[in-house]
């Protein structure tokens, strides 16, 4: 994996990313060179600075886009259906932004026609190039070759898991079951002697090991596990490879020496801080003013489907656990918690009310929180707010659950774009993995790739109640 300022990123989606640039590129000057040629012989591309600055425009504002909509993650690199709706959603908007950056400076020499043009032939481009991907970017061709040294329950996830993500970059092409270990995994290997790990790694052209000991009772060969790192094999525990090719910190596996002296979870420096809060007050002023004629539609549709207010007040812990009051509009009936007093959200929670429901779905409903990004109470990124209610139980429960009060909470955050709604002490820890790893690897970078990526989630929702 490479790490671009303390996150890590699929060497494979940056190979991706960097192709469909070039791409959108190439159909932008393809388009002006096609435009002059059926209308003007004697045109000529203008490939000064400024004529470049137009070429560039719409694989500038294109690449951001498609991150967004999520023409990089998983289910899109493995299914084409899903890959052309978001390719589709995002040059369209890429379009839109385009077009509006050439109202803003005319001067650019980049006629709406080319730019027609230019999305068609990208359109067409990057679904060829995905399909040459599908069809024969598979693990064995551009995956390291990985053997895994465990073959329990843990190694079954892993390898349940890299068979969706082939963006992970991992060829699986042997497991080998540790001494003393229950083994769930078809085909483990079972050496006679486990200390001959690193000849059998060597006689396999191995290049990373992944060490997944479910428990303490399996022992490992450390010398043979030395011998392979001074080969030149490189060998990741599971809380490594979580972290750097799922993206959380598995919790059930975290100690808390292993917190004091990883590297990570230092906090932001002065200047990180101060660039966050700068981030926080642009985001919420921009996007107070773009979605304020969309709030005022829904509190009219409040008030004329249901009694009560249209902003409804909860207190919620932020940070280092102080209280602060999120406004929210108002989505259930004003005597929903009345008798029943807090409880975790439902699937079609009986307590919301009929526009509450279109609310939630297209995030509307958290569209007042802006109020408590610009006072300070929350960041515009970050883990989600928990009712105190909520929090006392959890702490209890989930070990390491009170460290995410370090940070302010977010409108959106790595968890909510990660892993879809929770409403249970099962979820609140899944989420709490990757709230951990938000804080742990911290950068403005990943606030503004987060951001980015919160497209997706609006344009496309998952689990929301």
């Amino acid at each position: 994996m490479v790490r671009i300022f303390r996150h890590y990123v699929s060497p494979i989606k940056l190979g991706l990313a960097a192709i469909d640039f070039l791409l959108i590129l190439g159909a932008s000057i393809g388009a002006e060179w096609l435009r002059y040629w059926s209308l003007d012989l004697t045109g000529a591309m203008d490939l000064g600075l400024v004529g470049w600055a137009a070429k560039g425009l719409l694989p500038t504002v294109s690449l951001p886009v498609l991150i967004g909509v999520g023409v990089y993650q998983s289910e899109s690199l493995t299914d084409f259906r899903v890959f052309w709706v978001r390719l589709a959603v995002g040059l369209l908007i890429g379009a839109l932004v385009a077009a509006a950056v050439l109202f803003l400076v005319p001067t650019l020499p980049l006629w709406r026609s080319i730019m027609v043009l230019a999305i068609v032939l990208s359109s067409t481009f990057l679904m060829i190039a995905r399909g040459i991907f599908m069809a024969f970017g598979s693990p064995d061709f551009l995956g390291r070759r990985v053997l895994i040294l465990g073959a329990g329950k843990t190694a079954q996830d892993l390898m349940q898991y890299t068979e969706r993500a082939r963006e992970a970059g991992i060829n699986i092409v042997r497991t080998v079951a540790l001494p003393n270990e229950q083994i769930l995994v078809q085909n483990a290997v079972k050496l006679e002697d486990i200390s001959m790990l690193d000849e059998f790694a060597k006689d396999n052209h191995i290049e990373m090991i992944i060490v997944t000991q479910d428990g303490a009772s399996a022992e490992l060969p450390l010398e043979a596990l030395i011998a392979c790192k001074l080969a030149g094999i490189e060998v990741k525990d599971r809380l490594t490879c979580y972290e750097q090719i799922r993206g959380y910190v598995d919790v059930s596996s975290v100690s808390a020496e292993w917190i004091i002296f990883s590297d990570g979870f230092q906090g932001a420096t002065a200047l990180e801080s101060a660039g966050k809060r700068i981030l926080d007050l642009t985001v919420s002023l921009l996007f107070g003013l773009l979605v304020s004629p969309l709030l005022i539609a829904a509190a009219i549709a409040i008030k004329l489907t249901s009694r009560g207010p249209v902003f409804y007040l909860q207190e919620r812990a932020g940070l280092n656990g102080k209280t602060f009051r999120l406004v929210k509009l108002r989505s259930m009936r004003v005597d929903a918690e009345t008798q029943s007093g807090p409880q975790w959200a439902e699937e079609k929670d009986p307590r919301i009310t009929p526009i509450g429901a279109f609310l939630r779905q297209s995030r509307l409903d958290e569209m007042p929180q802006l109020w408590n990004v610009f006072k300070g109470d929350m960041s515009f990124v970050g883990p989600r707010p928990e009712r105190p209610f909520f929090v006392d139980q959890l702490e209890q429960q989930i070990p390491f659950f009170r460290e995410r009060h370090c940070v302010k909470p977010g409108m959106t955050g790595w968890a909510q774009i990660r892993y879809p709604y929770g409403a249970s002490v099962e979820d609140a820890k899944r989420k709490l993995e990757y709230d951990l790893y938000y804080i742990k690897n911290y950068s403005l970078f990943l606030d503004l790739l987060i951001i980015i990526q919160t497209v997706r989630v609006v344009l496309f929702p998952a689990g929301v109640r």
